[in-house]
């Protein structure tokens, strides 16, 4: 997983596609226990929803506004 991330992210390897490809990754941090740990360690709902409104904004501005 990291060595596709670096290549088409960081190496630009998405030519033939629409807009770059992006990765949702778990933040770096000592996670808590039990569900705690699991919410705020993994990507959550939140965090999907918000990379998948930045690519919907890059393809249309007009239709899907900056959220923040």
């Amino acid at each position: 997983a990291y060595l596709m991330q670096d290549i088409i992210e960081r190496q630009g390897a998405y030519k033939y596609l629409d807009s770059a490809p992006q990765s949702l990754t778990a933040k770096a941090h000592r996670p808590a226990y039990a569900s705690d740990g699991d919410y705020f360690s993994k990507p959550n709902a939140e965090d999907m929803f918000e990379k998948v409104y930045d690519i919907m904004h890059e393809a249309n501005p007009a239709e899907y506004p900056k959220l923040r």
